[in-house]
């Protein structure tokens, strides 16, 4: 992953846990076998991706609008 950054993060033990749980039942799921090795790393990748995902759709990026800018001109 050359484009990754390196985040440090604290989690409550039961949320590792669910983590952990998760590994044998994503062994064969589509996506996972993508990424190689399903690790406790990977799942928590997934996690935050999917959980990103959600969010995003929970709260869309509001549209643009054109701003009406008035043309100053210099005499």
């Amino acid at each position: 992953m050359a484009d990754s950054t390196i985040v440090t993060l604290r989690l409550p033990e039961t949320l590792v846990a669910r983590a952990d749980a998760l590994i044998p039942r994503l062994r064969d799921d589509d996506q996972m076998i993508m990424v190689g090795r399903v690790s406790r790393s990977n799942v928590l990748r997934w996690a935050v991706l999917k959980g990103l995902e959600a969010l995003e759709r929970e709260h869309p990026q509001p549209a643009k609008t054109k701003s009406k800018s008035k043309k100053t001109t210099r005499k």
